[in-house]
């Protein structure tokens, strides 16, 4: 076999991994997010706008406690296992022990800030009983949670997605059914809080088994290293998802200044892109291992991670774009069927703007977890605390005129904020003009199947989305939107070259 051919195995069977490791995880998200979205249609059209709204918050508030109580170890614990699982002399149990240890430890903390703050909400008049219980139910599932999530941290490492979206599978089934009958059996909110600490422990338990069972070092220890340099190693990645969570999830707080409905009806919206946005998280974190190691290796300018970071560049816009597209076409009928007349118009209309984020929120996102590879997620910290400033000053100014309008446009607005601190410390270490001409390589297309949709449309509705659905693959093709390389890439992952 030449050099050529042995690199085109090579780069072949890369692929192949990253589809496999891709596979089974996107089906198990895919079928979450549908999951969830059955639970979130039977609690919509269970509660109404005020009551979703009322979860929301609650949620919200669960959703901080989380990122404190995981502090960055569980990205920080996969990149570190990913690059010493081949390593003799690497004591990969004692990492992962001492890993699971401080988080329970951070998890204890986080589950006591939350329930006192429950307890004084409720004591002010901020908080009514069933949000402050609710609260509590999932606050208490932040301990279990953490086990769970070092798990699959160490999985994820091992290039193992299998267990891990097998257990997220069970608990999404389990989720919906117990969560479907507690609201059904008119147990409100609260019902839902508590499912969720049902679901936490038995997922967690199931986690220690299945990972004692297939010989992986996941137990309960404490850092033999000192513990300040590894929460110091954490802690930007801790801010991190911090920061992003503030600017993804503040408007919600805002918002209810409008009212707990105006919220439910905002947060409906949400829910449609929190579930398109597992189309690419399955995809990137299958990514990341591969990605830690060719960074650790020293893969970086005109090297094998500048290659795949541009391809999965252009494969993430290329599947954002006809996504975003499709939901703005179709959301006001979405969400009557979904939620009920009681959210129109305002969830539509903020579907329609909200969805714009899409395709930056992939380029973002995966730009992220390569900075991480890269060890640069100090980087990542100076976007983020400029993107979440950026956000909060522009909710805070607009949100209580114009309401859940000004939140949507604020939240796209904000993808455009944190691309331009991310660009330049990619740049630092990689030619941008390549990932550049990545991401705008399928735009073409985009516009060839945007202008066949709205033709289409004079005829039909349904007209003009088959005959986009046709034009947009078409249009890639034409455009050379897929270079002749990586298309050899994606070729080889089906059959292998001899």
């Amino acid at each position: 076999m030449t050099a050529t051919g042995a690199t085109e195995e090579s780069q072949g069977a890369v692929a192949r991994r990253i589809l496999a490791n891709t596979a089974a995880p996107f089906a198990a998200n895919l079928l979450g997010r549908v999951l969830s979205w059955v639970l979130a249609v039977v609690t919509a059209r269970t509660l109404g706008p005020t009551g979703t709204g009322e979860y929301a918050v609650a949620v919200n508030l669960w959703v901080y406690a989380g990122i404190l109580a995981d502090f960055g170890l569980g990205t920080w614990l996969t990149r570190e296992v990913a690059r010493r699982r081949d390593d003799s002399n690497a004591p990969l149990a004692t990492v992962v022990g001492g890993t699971v240890g401080v988080r329970l430890g951070l998890s204890v903390v986080a589950t006591t800030t939350m329930v006192t703050l429950a307890a004084t909400g409720h004591a002010a008049g901020w908080f009514g009983f069933d949000l402050a219980w609710t609260m509590v139910f999932l606050a208490f599932g932040l301990i279990p949670g953490a086990v769970a999530a070092s798990a699959s941290s160490v999985y994820m490492a091992h290039e193992r997605m299998g267990t891990p979206a097998m257990l997220s599978v069970v608990g999404a089934v389990a989720t919906t059914l117990l969560g479907a009958a507690a609201l059904l059996a008119g147990t409100g909110i609260v019902g839902l809080g508590a499912t969720s600490l049902v679901v936490t422990v038995a997922t967690a338990g199931a986690f220690v088994a299945l990972a004692r069972h297939s010989g992986l070092p996941v137990a309960v220890g404490w850092p033999t290293r000192n513990l300040v340099a590894l929460l110091r190693e954490s802690v930007p990645l801790m801010l991190n998802n911090l920061l992003n969570s503030v600017f993804f999830r503040i408007d919600v707080q805002v918002l209810g200044v409008w009212g707990r409905a105006t919220v439910g009806q905002y947060a409906s919206a949400y829910k449609v892109i929190d579930g398109v946005g597992g189309i690419s998280s399955s995809f990137i974190l299958a990514l990341f291992p591969m990605l830690a190691r060719r960074a650790g290796a020293g893969g970086t300018t005109g090297g094998a991670l500048s290659r795949v970071y541009a391809l999965a560049l252009t494969l993430l816009v290329i599947v954002a774009l006809p996504v975003a597209g499709l939901l703005t076409w179709i959301a006001a009928p979405l969400s009557g069927l979904l939620w009920g007349h009681d959210f129109l118009p305002e969830s539509a209309i903020a579907l329609q703007i909200l969805i714009w984020f899409l395709p930056l929120s992939f380029v973002n996102g995966l730009t992220q977890y390569v900075l991480i590879a890269l060890g640069l997620q100090a980087r990542i910290t100076v976007a983020f605390a400029a993107a979440a400033i950026f956000n909060l000053a522009a909710n805070l100014l607009l949100v209580p005129t114009y309401g859940y309008i000004a939140a949507a446009l604020t939240t796209i607005a904000t993808e455009f904020v944190l691309l331009l601190p991310f660009a330049l410390a990619i740049g630092a270490r990689m030619p941008l003009r390549p990932l550049a001409t990545a991401c705008a390589r399928p735009l073409p297309a985009a516009a060839i199947a945007a202008a066949v949709l709205l033709a289409g449309a004079t005829i039909n509705g349904w007209v003009g989305v088959v005959g986009a659905g046709m034009a947009y693959p078409l249009g890639l093709w034409a455009t050379g939107a897929i270079a002749h390389d990586d298309l050899a890439i994606l070729l080889s992952v089906i059959r292998r070259r001899p």
